[in-house]
């Protein structure tokens, strides 16, 4: 018996304002670390003006319904805290003159994390993401400092600072071949560490030999079991890219719509003001306008969208008859364009790492469901689930 799915439903057209938009504002494109994975290696001379600020805010009432979503990313972000507090206290003055809605993230790598940011998180309801690879073996192979200093300990205590604040903070863990033997044991690490929700991604540009490819297909297999015992004890997590698989399966064709939606749901404000379908487009802000949708001034270049919207969700030839084909990520346009030079050329390691995937964790689902496990039930075939294991969790 196959564990339970949706009907297929067909994938809509989309009408470029009729929907909630999330900027993505690229505030600086310096920052205090030198990862030597970074898709966007840190310069200085790059900063976001309030000027700018202010047409992003303008240009958020062009989408209905007016909410929201601004994300603060760079560079690193908090070396503007200056900017975001400021951004924040003019969105909300427009909430009180004009009726509008915003909602707030920021990803940071932890640095400059402290108690009185974190406060007026709280107060202004700023969600923090912390970038973060595991444990100490892993996280200091790539996360330095410009000075080659690793950053583990520093960011381990600003991990337990953050999540004495915001108990559902997401953290981002990149899984390179130099670090993909330590995969399941730095989910272990975070899980231990009270995290609930830990995004891993893997870095595509690597150098995944066969012996690499071979480890993480091992490291997946413990990943299963350990989300298996973890299910079974009822404890409550989520993981990413387990969860997304478990619900490209459940919902079918209707899975289109976990995949990036390239330019059209989100969108990336350079520091000066010119826009972009994601955030690996801006890259240094200067170098790469050829994939630039419009500026803050004008808005959005509808036409330009489409076709590059268009372009991405062409499918390739070799995808077009595979079974995994609305379950796969060859969707992502900034992960085609990042490994291939094109955003609808499917690299051939995407591929590889899909095929291993999945499999697994449709054996595991099966494997839950046909246990009626209660919170994998609850988790994946209840919409309501997250609202109440919030409110259970408050009772």
């Amino acid at each position: 018996m196959e564990y339970s799915t949706y009907p297929d439903k067909p994938e809509n057209e989309f009408d470029t304002y009729k929907h909630n938009m999330h900027f993505t504002l690229h505030l600086t494109t310096a920052c205090n670390m030198q990862c030597n994975y970074c898709y966007s290696p840190p310069i200085r001379g790059e900063e976001m003006s309030l000027e700018i600020i202010d047409h992003v805010i303008g240009l958020s009432k062009k989408f209905t319904p007016h909410n929201t979503g601004i994300i603060f990313f760079g560079g690193e972000p908090l070396l503007r805290k200056d900017l975001i507090i400021e951004a924040i206290n003019r969105c909300r003055n427009d909430e009180k003159i004009n009726g509008s809605s915003f909602h707030f993230k920021v990803t940071t790598n932890g640095l400059l994390l402290d108690e009185a940011f974190l406060e007026m998180a709280q107060k202004n309801r700023l969600q923090v993401a912390l970038s973060f690879d595991g444990i100490q073996s892993a996280h200091n192979t790539h996360r330095k400092t410009a000075s080659n200093q690793p950053t583990f300990e520093i960011v381990e205590k600003k991990l337990q600072l953050l999540l004495s604040y915001q108990p559902y903070a997401y953290v981002f863990m990149t899984v390179t071949p130099e670090t993909v033997e330590h995969y399941s044991e730095s989910f272990s690490f975070f899980i231990e560490k009270g995290v609930r929700y830990v995004i891993s991604s893997l870095n595509y540009a690597g150098d995944w030999s066969p012996t690499a490819l071979n480890q993480l297909k091992k490291e997946y297999k413990k990943l299963s079991k350990t989300y298996e015992r973890l299910t079974l004890e009822g404890k409550k997590f989520y993981f990413s890219p387990f969860e997304k698989k478990f619900a490209s399966h459940i919902q079918g064709k209707d899975a289109l719509c976990l995949q990036c939606a390239f330019g059209i749901k989100q969108i990336s404000i350079a520091p000066d003001g010119l826009i972009y379908p994601c955030v690996q487009f801006v890259k240094d802000g200067v170098s790469n306008k050829e994939f630039s949708i419009g500026d803050v001034w004008n808005g959005i270049d509808t036409s330009k969208q489409k076709k590059l919207y268009k372009q991405s969700r062409g499918e390739n030839e070799n995808c077009k008859e595979c079974a995994l084909t609305y379950r796969c990520e060859h969707r992502c346009s900034c992960l085609n364009w990042q490994t291939t030079g094109d955003i609808d050329e499917v690299s051939p390691l995407l591929c590889e790492t899909e095929r291993m995937l999945i499999p697994i964790v449709d054996k595991l689902g099966e494997k839950l469901y046909r246990k009626r496990v209660p919170i994998f039930i609850q988790k994946h075939y209840n919409k309501a689930y997250p609202i109440l294991s919030y409110i259970e969790d408050r009772i």
